[in-house]
């Protein structure tokens, strides 16, 4: 008798938490998804149209006038984003605001003012403007140096990451030589040769050489016969009793010596 009686009391437990539980959720259907409804999608539509579709809906629209957002698909002036994801995922009670932000169209590129910068300067310029470096031609100028021109030209508006070839206005390039031969020759007479013609020479060290005297070129670099120009470093060692490896810098330009007299360009 008492195992009948706690299997009915059982059985009566459980038939309550059923109805309890049905009736939770009768009621919260009725009460609180019932007076609920899926997120519209005002994404693409205009004011007016979305004002309407709120208005229908027991909701309110806040449009945010001071921000707008570049868009290749949604037309200037149309709404292009909303604070809530449309759908019945997410649901909203009457009188909720949906917050919206408006198009400005797509994202309008024009290639940016470059003349008179360098290259190096154009190149971040395109990069913030989300274009890129085409190609780069160079031409010799006397005058201003830096971009002379750009095509697309400036101000014209362009697709992103289109390429800007550019056109340099640069130094022009030091005549070419032909490198003499400068062992056996006094460093006194080679040097003054070399820079009256725009030549550097950089680097002079100074070697001991049993049998030669003082101030006499025994090795240098460029070889004989290399092409060498301004921009070029003529190195040479020269001999001294005493070994040293001082390296001396340049003296001032000299007079032009006999030692090119015959030296011919290649420019």
């Amino acid at each position: 008798m008492r195992s009948r009686g706690c299997l009915q009391n059982l059985a009566f437990a459980l038939l309550a938490l059923i109805v309890f539980g049905a009736s939770s959720y009768f009621w919260f259907n009725y009460f609180v998804k019932g007076k609920s409804l899926p997120t519209p999608n005002l994404i693409g539509r205009s004011v007016a149209d979305a004002k309407a579709i709120c208005s229908d809906l027991g909701l309110n629209l806040s449009v945010d006038p001071a921000s707008r957002r570049n868009s290749d698909k949604v037309p200037a002036g149309s709404i292009v984003w909303q604070n809530k994801p449309a759908g019945t995922a997410n649901l909203m009670k009457r009188g909720a605001t949906i917050k919206v932000e408006l198009s400005a169209g797509p994202l309008v590129l024009r290639v940016p003012e470059l003349n008179g910068q360098t290259p190096r300067t154009a190149l971040l310029r395109l990069g913030q403007q989300n274009l890129k470096l085409g190609n780069l031609a160079y031409v010799d100028s006397d005058g201003p140096q830096g971009i002379v021109a750009a095509d697309p030209p400036n101000g014209t508006v362009v697709p992103a990451q289109t390429g800007v070839s550019l056109l340099v206005a640069a130094p022009p390039s030091p005549p070419t030589w032909v490198m003499p031969d400068l062992i056996d020759h006094p460093l006194d007479e080679v040097r003054p040769a070399l820079e009256a013609r725009g030549l550097n020479v950089s680097n002079v060290k100074f070697e001991g050489y049993p049998g030669i005297r003082d101030g006499i070129i025994i090795r240098q670099f460029p070889q004989r016969g290399a092409p060498v120009s301004g921009r070029d470093a003529i190195t040479v060692v020269v001999s001294r009793q005493e070994e040293t490896s001082i390296m001396e810098q340049p003296p001032a330009p000299q007079p032009a010596g006999p030692l090119l007299g015959t030296t011919t360009t290649t420019h």
